[in-house]
């Protein structure tokens, strides 16, 4: 079957040919399989930057999603058609010495043709552009020639190609990339102990003698979090959100199974959105984290309920445009910095210093995500963090994300660059010198390293 672009209409195919070509193009499509798509759980995940496009097995269905910064969700986009999976990869073809995906001959006049390379992650106006410049073609030839090459180009990975290419040109201009871009939020997502958390909870609330409204309430609640493929579409009840409230007043270790079901709670797209505006949540949790008698399991858990909240809560309108944060949030997270800041700089348990540590770093990530102007909560939170890069307390991974999030802020922020620039040095010294660094925790001092030009 041959293709020629032309101005002729004598050239044109007719209804018949194109049918019969469309027919034959339609045999190569195949199912997508479903079994190698991420099911509805991993749509609890967030999204690896702006705009990622994934498709997941929804009830047996290939669904399309796009990663929403703004919305902090995965956004349905579609139902994803048949895509050829399983067929073999096609050998390229060789054109001028260049391998291409596709050639093709191109009728530039009536009597002179040429070839026309490009691969499947060339943006299809880019490859038009130069070859109607190189071959002077005019406008009606060019646009056929487009209409051809646009169907045969892949968009996923043309936005594939040019976030690669954008991420190289910003590691050759400083290899440092700002959390937000690099990183991500970190969430605390494990959900195997599910089974163990609510046979806690339940034999606490019979302890309280909980009425049997409160005990309908729980058993809806756990079949909330226990369904996580429909974290990103289920409802949170009113009923639901009054026995958490009623459960985060228990006292000592009764705490500790409510605070694992609330790490859960805050990546629960409606459990978040509702949660998150109740000021008697982040009054506890102030609480839980103020106590100086606290325990250990206490303080690690309320921190990665933290870190959840600060990575799952749904923006305002005023941070989706870039214009700041509600007066309450902001005090919200200073008292909540300042609380850490006394447990990071006095405790030595890796799992509180972790935990302490990714919170403090999604905090930065939410700043640089949504172009706050708080270098003040910033120096809070490099002030709480420097000790312990100093010190070189911590597991690999708190010392990984305190060094990630002190340069990002030293990026975002010069007062944060003028303020630590003394202090770097020994972070520089302490962390060179500490054992067992793991390759993640070697490239961020590097880029530490960098940024505060030491």
């Amino acid at each position: 079957m041959a293709r020629i672009f032309t101005r002729s209409s004598q050239r044109v195919a007719g209804i018949q040919e194109v049918q019969a070509f469309q027919s034959a193009s339609s045999q190569g499509m195949q199912e997508i399989d479903l079994k190698s798509l991420p099911g509805e759980a991993e749509l609890m995940k967030p999204g690896a930057k702006d705009g990622q496009v994934r498709i997941f097995n929804v009830q047996n269905k290939a669904m399309v999603y796009r990663w929403s910064q703004d919305d902090l969700k995965w956004v349905l986009v579609g139902q994803a058609m048949g895509s050829g999976r399983g067929k073999p990869k096609p050998k390229k073809t060789k054109l001028d010495g260049k391998e291409y995906d596709h050639v093709t001959k191109v009728f530039i006049t009536e009597s002179q043709s040429v070839m026309l390379g490009w691969n499947v992650d060339d943006d299809p106006r880019d490859v038009v552009d130069s070859f109607a410049t190189l071959y002077s073609l005019p406008e009606d030839l060019k646009q056929q020639v487009y209409n051809f090459v646009a169907p045969k180009t892949n968009p996923q990975a043309i936005a594939a190609r040019k976030e690669r290419e954008r991420k190289e040109r910003v590691a050759n201009a400083t290899r440092h990339v700002p959390v937000h871009v690099k990183v991500g939020m970190k969430l605390f997502s494990d959900t195997k102990n599910i089974s163990a958390m609510k046979s806690r909870l339940r034999q606490t609330l019979t302890k309280h003698s909980a009425t049997k409204s409160q005990l309908e309430a729980f058993s809806l609640l756990m079949s909330t979090i226990e369904n996580t493929s429909k974290y990103h579409s289920s409802s949170f009840t009113k009923a639901e959100k009054e026995i958490v409230l009623t459960m985060i007043e228990w006292k000592g270790k009764e705490v500790l199974a409510v605070l694992d079901s609330l790490r859960l709670l805050m990546q629960h797209a409606d459990a978040i959105k509702t949660l998150s505006k109740d000021p008697k949540l982040q009054i506890k949790l102030l609480s839980f984290i103020s106590d100086p008698n606290a325990p250990k399991f206490q303080l690690a858990l309320s921190f990665r309920v933290l870190a959840n909240y600060v990575g799952r809560r749904p923006r305002t309108e005023m941070e989706r445009k870039k214009i700041g944060a509600p007066l309450e949030i902001k005090n919200f997270f200073k008292d909540a910095v300042a609380a850490t800041t006394t447990i990071l700089h006095t405790s030595n348990d890796k799992t509180v210093l972790s935990a302490g540590c990714v919170f403090l770093c999604n905090l930065i990530c939410w700043m640089g995500t949504s172009s706050l102007d708080t270098p003040q909560l910033a120096i809070q939170i490099v002030d709480a963090l420097i000790p312990v890069l100093v010190a070189g307390k911590g597991p690999g991974n708190s010392l990984y994300y305190a060094l990630v999030a002190v340069a990002s802020a030293a990026m975002a922020f010069e007062e944060i660059k003028k303020h630590a620039s003394e202090k770097a040095k020994s972070v520089k010294s302490a962390v060179t010198g500490a054992q067992g660094k793991s390759q993640a925790v070697i490239e961020a001092l590097e880029d530490f390293v960098k940024v505060f030009g030491l």
